[in-house]
């Protein structure tokens, strides 16, 4: 995993990012008992590593932390974060080059997807039916009929046999629920 940290937040000590990176990818694994004192051991041991650089320059952000991870299946994926406003409030602002304004929250459902007509409205029937509120809904797409991107903001666990429904449902490439810890 490699971070970048760009902006006014790169003048800063940023080490701990890189181990706040293996711990939760090391959550996200499935391991309980990580800590931030034990999680750079057990990252060794697994072979996963993360290195964090500074560049002082962002050009449209403020300040920027970019997390770019390679997945054990070889897929790479990066996320853009930022803090907006007066507030600072916490913003996912792009996954893998999709334009977002996502506040993260515990449980998020993506699909990348051909850009077709109905997608919308099979997730919103998928989820419907299995019970699951949607929160708040955001698609990005590359062009119009190319590539798409949907994050979903929803207010409880999604299993994976419903992801699996969604997923059959959309026609969606790829559809992952994703639960977010403190």
């Amino acid at each position: 995993m490699d971070l970048t940290v760009r902006g006014d937040i790169s003048g800063h000590d940023s080490s701990i990012l890189a181990t706040s990176a293996l711990k939760g990818a090391l959550l996200a694994c499935g391991l309980s008992d990580v800590t931030y004192v034990n999680a750079p051991a057990l990252a060794a041991e697994r072979g996963v590593t993360s290195a964090v650089t500074t560049d002082p320059e962002s050009p449209e952000y403020r300040s920027m932390i970019s997390l770019r991870a390679a997945l054990a299946d070889g897929k790479i994926v990066t996320v853009d974060g930022t803090l907006m406003g007066i507030r600072k409030v916490e913003k996912i602002i792009a996954i893998d080059g999709f334009d977002l304004d996502l506040p993260p929250t515990e449980n998020l459902l993506f699909l990348r997807y051909s850009d077709k007509p109905g997608v919308v409205g099979a997730v919103g029937n998928a989820l419907g039916k299995a019970g699951i509120n949607i929160a708040g809904m955001q698609v990005a797409r590359s062009t119009a009929g190319g590539d798409a991107l949907m994050a979903i903001t929803v207010d409880s666990l999604i299993s994976d046999d419903i992801t699996e429904s969604v997923k059959k449902e959309t026609g969606a490439n790829l559809v992952r629920s994703v639960t977010l810890v403190g």
